[in-house]
This record gives C-alpha cells, sequence and structure tokens, in this order.
C-alpha cells in the first residue's frame, strides 16, 4: 500500500496541471493511468484509500481559492478558512474514493468491462457530486477540454459527461495496454481499436457539427451586444461612498458601449450597489445612463418583495432588463444559491452565519425561466449557476435563444478560480450550440459562440467593454437541450449493474 501512495498523487497533480491556471488540457489524456495502476489487484478498502488520496491532492490543488474567499472578503480568520477549504477537500474526495473502491473491485473483469467500467463509474461519481448536497460539480474532468473545440461538440449531445467519459475511456484502454504489455499478456488490441474508433468518431463528428453550425447561425437573426467589465473592487463594492463611483464608471462603459452601436448592454452581478427598486431606477441616474445610450441594458441587483400582511421581506439575487425608455420589461431571481454564501442551509439548526458579505439571506427564486426579449428571450445565469448544466439547459429548452451569465468573480481574487469558472461557460455554449455572454466584475468577461470559440474576453481587474454582432439561436435543440442527463444517467446504470452484480457474488 505505502509504496503505491506516489501513484494517485502523480495522477492528481497531473489532473491538477491539465485544470487553470496551467491548461495542459492534454495531460488529462494519460494523467489517470497511475492511479489505474494502483488500482489494479488492490483490495476494496485499499482501493478506497488510493482514490481518497488521489481526491484529497487533485481538490486541494483545485479548490484552494476557498480561502482566498473567504480570508479576504468574508472576514474568516486565516486559520478557520483553512479549516473549511480542508472539510470541503475531505468532503469531495470521497467521490474518486469510492471510484477507487469499485474500480479495485473489477480487477478480476474481462479487459472490455473494465474499459466500459471505469468512464462509467467516473462519470457516475461526478454527477452524483453535482447533486448531492445542493451540488458542486466544479473541476469536472471534461471542462480540460474546452480549448480542443472538435473534442467537445459531443457535449450537445452527452453534456460535459461525454467528454469525461471519453477522457476515462482513453486513460483506461492506455493503461490496461500498457499492464498487458508489461506482464506480457495478451495485448487488448480489440478493446484499445474500440476506445480509438471512438476517439476518432468524436473527434470527426465535431469538425462536422462545427462546420454545421457555422452554416445555421447565418440564418439566425443578429444583434449587438455590449459586455460590461468595470472591475470594482470588492472591498468598496458595498462602501454607499464609492456608489456614485461605480455608477459613474458604468456610465462612461454604457456610453463606449453605445457608441460602437450595441442595442444590448450587459452589466455583472450585482453591478447596482443598492436594492433595486423600479421607480428610483427610472427616475435616477441609472434611469439617464439608458435613455443617453438607447439601448437595453440587462444588468444584475439585489432586490426585495416587502409582504405588507406579515410585514417581512424577501431579499433575491436578480438580474433585470431596463428598455431603452427606461422601463423594467423583465425580471429573473437567482435559483441555485451558494450555500454558506448567498443563505445558510438549516440555518434553526446550524450555528453559522454567512461567510459572504453584502446583503442579507437570499431567497431562491421561482425556476429557471428566460427574460422574454427580441422574439426569444435571455437565459439568464447568475454567477455559481453556470457551473450547472441543467440550469442552463433548462433556460433554452423554456426559449432562451441567447444565455447571459452574470458573475462577481471579484471574490476569487486573482486566484485560479475565474479561469475554472469561465471554462464552464464554454460548455454551456456547446452543450445548447447557443451564444453566452459573460459579464465579470473583475473578470474574466467574454463573448462565446455556439460551438465554443471565444470570439472576444477581458483580462482580469481592467474595466473593458466588448462589442459583437451576436446570433439569437432559433433553431432545432440539441439533443442535450431536448433530454438532459441521458447520458449520465447511461453511466450510473452500467456502473449500478456492476456494483448489484458485484454484491450478489459476495453472497
Amino acid at each position: 500500500m505505502i509504496r503505491k501512495i506516489p501513484l494517485p498523487i502523480l495522477s492528481a497533480v497531473l489532473l491538477v496541471l491539465a485544470f487553470p491556471p496551467f491548461s495542459l488540457g492534454f495531460a488529462a489524456w494519460f494523467s489517470f493511468v497511475p492511479l489505474l495502476w494502483a488500482l489494479d489487484g488492490a483490495g476494496k478498502r485499499q482501493g478506497f484509500a488510493l482514490g481518497y488520496i488521489y481526491g484529497f491532492v487533485f481538490f486541494l490543488g483545485t479548490v484552494n481559492w476557498v480561502i482566498h474567499s473567504m480570508y479576504h472578503y468574508g472576514g474568516v480568520p486565516i486559520f478557520a478558512s483553512v479549516l473549511v477549504m480542508l472539510a470541503l477537500v475531505l468532503y469531495l474526495s470521497l467521490f474518486p474514493a469510492f471510484f477507487g473502491l469499485f474500480f479495485a473491485a473489477s480487477s478480476g473483469s474481462s479487459v472490455a468491462a473494465r474499459v466500459a467500467l471505469a468512464p462509467s463509474l467516473w462519470v457516475a461519481f461526478e454527477y452524483l457530486r453535482g447533486y448531492l448536497f445542493t451540488g458542486f460539480p466544479w473541476a469536472v474532468l471534461g471542462y480540460t477540454q474546452a480549448p480542443y473545440l472538435p473534442v467537445i461538440q459531443i457535449a450537445d449531445n452527452t453534456g460535459v459527461w461525454g467528454v469525461s467519459f471519453l477522457v476515462v475511456a482513453v486513460n483506461a484502454a492506455v493503461f490496461l495496454t500498457v499492464r498487458a504489455y508489461a506482464k506480457k499478456e495478451r495485448l487488448p488490441v480489440r478493446e484499445a481499436l474500440v476506445v480509438a474508433l471512438i476517439f476518432a468518431s468524436t473527434v470527426s463528428y465535431g469538425i462536422l457539427s462545427i462546420r454545421s453550425v457555422d452554416r445555421s447561425m447565418a440564418s439566425w437573426s443578429k444583434i449587438k451586444a455590449g459586455v460590461l467589465q468595470g472591475s470594482i473592487d470588492q472591498g468598496v463594492k458595498w462602501d454607499k461612498a464609492y456608489q456614485q463611483k461605480t455608477l459613474d464608471v458604468y456610465r462612461a462603459l454604457s456610453l463606449s458601449a453605445s457608441e460602437a452601436g450595441a442595442r444590448l448592454l450587459v452589466w455583472p452581478e450585482t453591478a447596482i450597489p443598492f436594492y433595486f427598486e423600479a421607480d428610483k431606477v427610472k427616475n435616477g441616474f441609472i434611469g439617464d445612463i439608458v435613455r443617453d445610450t438607447g439601448s437595453y441594458l440587462l444588468t444584475g441587483s439585489p432586490s426585495y418583495n416587502y409582504n405588507r400582511a406579515s410585514g417581512t421581506s424577501k431579499y433575491f439575487n436578480s438580474a433585470y432588463l431596463v428598455s431603452p425608455e427606461a422601463d423594467v420589461i423583465g425580471r429573473y431571481d437567482k435559483v441555485h444559491l451558494v450555500p454558506f454564501g448567498e443563505y445558510v442551509p438549516l440555518k434553526s439548526i446550524l450555528p453559522f452565519e454567512k461567510l459572504t458579505a453584502g446583503v442579507g439571506d437570499f431567497t431562491s427564486g421561482a425556476g429557471p425561466l428566460p427574460i422574454k426579449f427580441e422574439g426569444g428571450g435571455i437565459g439568464v445565469l447568475v454567477c455559481f449557476e453556470s457551473i450547472f448544466p441543467e440550469l442552463a439547459r433548462e433556460e433554452v429548452k423554456n426559449g432562451a435563444t441567447v444565455l447571459v451569465n452574470i458573475t462577481n468573480d471579484g471574490w476569487f481574487g486573482r486566484t485560479a478560480a475565474p479561469y475554472q469558472h469561465f471554462d464552464m461557460s464554454i460548455l454551456r455554449a456547446v452543450e445548447n450550440k447557443t451564444f453566452v455572454l459573460r459579464s465579470a466584475n473583475t473578470g474574466i468577461s467574454a463573448v462565446i459562440d455556439p460551438v465554443g470559440r471565444v470570439r472576444k474576453k477581458t483580462r482580469l481587474f481592467e474595466k473593458a467593454v466588448l462589442v459583437d454582432e451576436i446570433g439569437l439561436r432559433h433553431s432545432r435543440p440539441t439533443f442535450y437541450t431536448a433530454y438532459g442527463d441521458v447520458f449520465a444517467y447511461f453511466s450510473a446504470a452500467v456502473s449500478a449493474a456492476f456494483i448489484l452484480t458485484s454484491l450478489r457474488r459476495r453472497r
């Protein structure tokens, strides 16, 4: 066991390098080989332990930014911040640990079964991680391939899960080939050829899909959009003395975008540093900005609904669409809130406060419903929501013709998190074959086309305006948009069948 420990550590380090900020995505294609080698022939307990070691090193390398967010902006002491981050890592490590347990249990199975089982198990546990306890699908394997457009186009059928499956399948085929060669056993030629054929088919599909979507986009209705990045420091964002300076920044950027022909302006999450009130907005400084530009404005803002009967208020993290006449014509309330960031789960039981500064506890919105716009709709994803494929899918399925991710990644500082978060938006575009406009307070803001090309992009912590002509989606929904996570369910079913079969044999 002790001699095997360096192998899962090596695998974890290789996969960390495949994610931003290193972005060596090619490393993912062989990163699992050391881990699989360590798991081969291991007992179930040893497999669990080796998988847990892998998970601990990997998540320590990819979610350590949690310390920065809590310490610098949540007012949490550094020691407590480290403890919370370690608790999160210890929890997340359970998922690769169970992968290790069950893959180790497959040591007596055929080569073909193991090649199919390894990616199925991995996807099943990634998918479970994305849903259990509100879900945290951060650093999902498929995102390592975001720069490789032909590879990720299958996501319009499988979601990001299909990309994860392909990467692990290739790793499994390489591992079993190397293992057979080292042990002078029959080389798994047929199994390796099947995986090679799947890989080649995926790339071929990707190339053809890109060409097809490019032809389809030519018939879409067009609009010029302006994506604004105000780069307002998180330390002063909620300072009342800085409110006017914040609005001055967005006024200057909005006028610049308008002069470049933008008909739709997009401001980031909570760009308005006070509660949104329609009359106050229309007759105030923001109304003047909108009228001066003659553009539609989509902006993030905290909001509230007051119940006179009970004398209570509910608070929301919202997005508003304002017309060129400064009338509010649409609103979206964030659905999937950040636990301990925007609300405290089980507040009556748990002795915790929110870990971030700003307004009070938020309430979840009614559902992923797009804001009506230009014969279709704007599917809004507020910050954290962009990491959940099902939310973007529901927006498009419900009529969104463009997806807009407004976020405030200022919480992350200059850690790896803004880069990791950005890559997820690329997969949301590909899954639904829809333009994505991303407006981030401190970056990264971007315009992403339906095949994942980043047409325009900002750097971190710069005041910037991106103006580009985008297409409003008017074509048949993708398989993923229409039917959702069928591929993930299939992977889970394969995994469940193996686990149940193993339990029966044990009896």
